[in-house]
């Protein structure tokens, strides 16, 4: 694994712990602090995503930049959007939705859904849906989106992505 994929997945790995470290302590929901703000608004931002693919000897890019947002509608549901160097080496846009049902403490736990473009081999680049299973991992500043990308017909390439969240609002 290179130097610089190890080190952003270990300060994950740090991230996780840190946000779940006092889970007793932090509110269980953050939209429910968000709707101490006028309107109840809050938004995220990322920089992108990091991703671990299984086929380690196949190239794929690990470290995908980009810039992101997310906001809670809900307890249960976010808007998301943005764009990333994909894994392919291409600029990928996305807009969708988490619907995370599950909690427990600082932990969400759902799908995400959405439209993709970008991915040369997946429909010369255009856009198609796909649903993703989704994890988040936050306390009211920071945190992290978890998702799992299945192989795809040899068009999408499977790993394992994690995007760090900042909340700026």
């Amino acid at each position: 694994m290179d130097s610089t994929l190890k080190k952003t997945l270990a300060s994950l790995v740090l991230l996780l712990r840190l946000s779940t470290s006092n889970a007793d302590e932090l509110p269980a929901k953050t939209p429910e602090s968000a709707k101490a703000l006028p309107g109840g608004f809050n938004l995220w931002i990322n920089p992108g995503l990091v991703s671990y693919h299984f086929d380690r000897n196949a190239g794929y890019r690990g470290l995908n930049w980009g810039f992101g947002v997310q906001s809670d509608l809900s307890d249960h549901l976010s808007v998301l959007a943005g764009n990333f160097i994909n894994s392919d080496r291409a600029r990928s846009n996305y807009a969708g939705l988490a619907w995370q049902p599950l909690s427990w403490h600082s932990v969400r736990i759902g799908l995400a859904a959405g439209i993709f473009n970008g991915y040369p081999a997946m429909l010369n680049g255009g856009w198609f849906a796909a649903a993703l299973p989704w994890i988040s991992i936050r306390n009211e500043r920071v945190g992290v989106n978890l998702t799992i990308v299945p192989n795809y017909s040899n068009r999408l390439h499977c790993a394992i992505s994690g995007q760090v969240i900042l909340r700026v609002w």
